[in-house]
């Protein structure tokens, strides 16, 4: 309360509906456009949550779809439910949003840690941002294997603070967003913020056969191995062609589900 005062749980429970509103928003507008998950630049707002995020925007009663600045928000990337989900209660966490982004919405494989290493805020230099700090922490080689891949996406994000308002500077200096990042074919890549993190998303196979295996999951409550090994790329494949069409992508699980429970059926069943 006192480093973030009117972050409680009213504003939690209206950010987490805010949430809820985009992804409705985009699954079923007429494209239906997975991409737009990552890079449409729209907040749902209301009077508390314009006011606690500065926005310019005075919104009448109830949520309101909010244009914001490109360089500012960036689909779920940069959502505040989700940033602040993923921060100490007290700074950011690079690491825990890295992790987060990085396994469900780019696809990456992460190996457990070697050792598992706390985060202790005390024992830095106190003139230090949270980059410098978690630079600091897993500088080990043995640490760098994953963070290669987890550091720069979570410092994409450091201009947005602990409950993701969006910041130029951290502990008075200016927030550094640049980073170099190992894609998925293992190739250098740079990206200077959450939208160029969230265009290499939305380009890539990985992050889409990402998004396909964890909605078939939640879809069907079973793996997607489990209905042969040509099944990710025949959805994928269908996924593409439809351009990025969630709700097409939806009535292939539902057809593919269902021919699936009557092949599984026994024969005096049927």
């Amino acid at each position: 309360p006192k480093l973030y005062p009117g972050f409680d749980d009213r504003l939690v429970t209206d950010l987490r509906r805010s949430l809820e509103r985009f992804v409705d928003d985009v699954v079923w507008s007429e494209a239906s456009d997975y991409r737009q998950l990552l890079l449409d630049r729209h907040l749902f707002l209301n009077k508390r949550l314009a006011s606690y995020y500065r926005t310019d925007a005075a919104p009448g009663s109830g949520f309101q779809k909010v244009a914001l600045p490109a360089d500012q928000r960036s689909g779920i990337f940069t959502h505040p439910f989700l940033l602040s989900a993923n921060s100490y209660h007290d700074n950011t966490s690079p690491i825990h949003r890295g992790v987060f982004l990085s396994r469900h919405v780019l696809g990456r494989l992460l190996n457990p840690p070697p050792e598992a290493v706390a985060f202790k805020n005390e024992e830095f230099d106190p003139s230090l941002t949270m980059r410098e700090k978690v630079t600091e922490l897993t500088r080990q080689e043995s640490c760098m294997e994953c963070h290669r891949v987890i550091n720069p996406v979570g410092f994409s994000l450091e201009n947005f603070d602990a409950v993701g308002r969006h910041r130029s500077q951290d502990n008075k200096k200016p927030v550094n967003t640049v980073s170099d990042y190992t894609n998925a074919k293992d190739e250098t890549v740079r990206i200077s913020s959450a939208r160029d993190l969230a265009n290499l998303a939305a380009a890539s196979r990985t992050a889409h056969q990402s998004f396909i295996t964890h909605l078939f999951h939640h879809f069907t409550k079973q793996s997607i191995d489990a209905y042969g090994p040509g099944t990710l790329e025949s959805l994928h494949t269908k996924f593409t062609e439809s351009g990025y069409n969630i709700r097409g992508l939806l009535v292939e699980l539902t057809v593919l589900a269902a021919s699936h429970q009557a092949e599984d059926k026994p024969l005096a069943a049927q």
